[in-house]
């Protein structure tokens, strides 16, 4: 799949950084982390285009998936460990597409909430150093919380357990385990003792009940693979009731798989079984999570259903549980299963191209009039300055990140401003339309004013 303008804003954070500009949220947002901005700034120092974003992805959804696996070992035990950590990189095709996105904020969310989880299996079954496995607990809750809101509420949820369990322990869990969230949570604190705390708002006027409906009817289906991200069922008979009748059992098995981990390993699951069965409910007090279609809200529950699905090993006979084979069989079964159709439906298989070509052409285009300023659309305007190096100022017509890029161009000449939309997009246009020339550009529309139409010539 191409670069999308949510993946550039990633890179252009990241050159933001390299100016000196070290924002502790994204900008032009009221929550969420800038860790993939600052890690993504090195790479870009050296390196520019779409594959340093690649990279940084693949490594930051290999590093999700190794945290994955320490959580599961020490409950199921290594083999079975290693089953769930690669059924969990390639779950769905949703999920596998979203691996390869350098979104800030959702890949090390996920981490922190999986560290948490861990952490506090471990502070329910043992004492030994519990001040510092509660500090370290408290501080990977922080991060999940500024990474995202619904990565924090989860890694608060997990902390409940082991806070109960330890609630007369005021030096060797209360005291390092809020000192660490403060500190985990620090950048997001500053940022609201700065600016206040955004409003929630109520996107598109949903309701806790649709919300909660849309998790159970639209957003695990695509965590499980079920559906496509257009909405589909999958499957080789998706007119029928095959769909939901997977998807009801799979999620019922999940759900039930974490009462037998709790009944085969005690305390250290509890945090996980209280994680799995509430985040559903409280996560829907959240007015954000409405949208559904690329499952980038499905993240939080992942860790605890494939916990659930990997409970169920622990009833193999001790030698297939510490035997290798499951560990290519059954990711391999589920790759092909839940994974490929979704990928397949998503983006085929076709011969090998490059799905970036028409925003470079578009920006050459551009670079070629010496044209600096873009206004138009936000799925073109920050791709094209993305793709441009950071070097363009732009302004799109809705969802202003970048504010002062976007001051630039809209106290500028008209005259000097080209437009930049997906082809068939009704642009907003600065000008009378007879003062632009239209240069289509495979699936993007330029609309180049007429003073600078002769300057790719000159």
């Amino acid at each position: 799949m191409g670069l999308n303008s949510d993946e550039a804003f990633t890179g252009l954070q990241a050159y933001e950084v390299l100016r000196g500009h070290l924002s502790l949220v994204p900008s032009g947002n009221g929550y969420g982390a800038t860790t993939e901005a600052y890690l993504l700034a090195p790479l870009l120092a050296t390196w520019t285009g779409v594959w340093p974003l690649r990279l940084l992805a693949t490594l930051l959804s290999a590093v999700a998936s190794v945290a994955i696996f320490r959580l599961a070992a020490p409950l199921l035990g290594r083999a079975p460990g290693l089953v769930v950590a690669l059924v969990g990189w390639s779950m769905s095709g949703a999920l596998v597409l979203l691996w390869s996105k350098s979104y800030m904020g959702y890949t090390t969310g996920l981490t922190a909430q999986v560290v948490t989880l861990t952490l506090a299996g471990r502070a329910m079954r043992t004492t030994d150093r519990l001040a510092t496995t509660a500090a370290a607990a408290g501080t990977a809750a922080g991060l999940a919380m500024w990474s995202h809101p619904m990565f924090g509420v989860v890694s608060l949820l997990a902390l409940v357990c082991p806070a109960v369990a330890h609630r007369m322990r005021l030096r060797r869990w209360w005291i390092p385990a809020i000192g660490g969230w403060l500190v985990g949570a620090a950048p997001w604190l500053v940022f609201i003792a700065r600016n206040g705390i955004a409003s929630p708002g109520s996107p598109r006027g949903t309701s806790f009940v649709a919300r909660l409906t849309n998790f159970g009817t639209e957003l695990l289906p695509r965590v499980f693979g079920l559906r496509s991200m257009t909405g589909e069922w999958v499957g080789p008979e998706p007119g029928t009731a095959l769909g939901p009748t997977v998807l009801v059992l799979l999620t019922v098995t999940s759900l039930s798989g974490l009462v037998l981990l709790v009944r085969r390993r005690g305390r250290a699951a509890l945090p996980l079984l209280v994680t799995g069965l509430l985040a559903y409910p409280v996560l829907a007090l959240l007015p954000q999570l409405w949208f559904f279609a690329d499952a980038r809200y499905g993240l939080p529950f992942v860790p605890q259903l494939l916990m659930g699905l990997g409970a169920w090993m622990l009833l193999l006979p001790g030698r297939t549980q510490r035997s290798w084979w499951p560990v290519v069989l059954v990711p391999t079964v589920w790759l092909l299963t839940f994974c490929v159709p979704v990928v397949h439906h998503r983006i085929g298989f076709a011969a090998p191209v490059d799905p970036d070509a028409d925003i470079k052409r578009a920006v050459a285009e551009l670079e070629a009039r010496d044209i600096r300023l873009v206004a138009g659309s936000y799925w073109s305007t920050y791709l094209a300055d993305y793709v441009a190096g950071g070097r363009f100022d732009v302004s799109p017509d809705d969802t202003v990140r970048l504010v002062g890029s976007a001051r630039v161009v809209q106290s500028a000449d008209p005259a000097d401003v080209a437009l930049i939309y997906p082809a068939g997009s009704v642009p907003r246009l600065r000008l009378a339309a007879e003062r632009y020339s239209l240069l289509r550009v495979g699936a993007l529309t330029l609309y180049i004013p007429d003073r600078m139409t002769s300057r790719a010539s000159a």
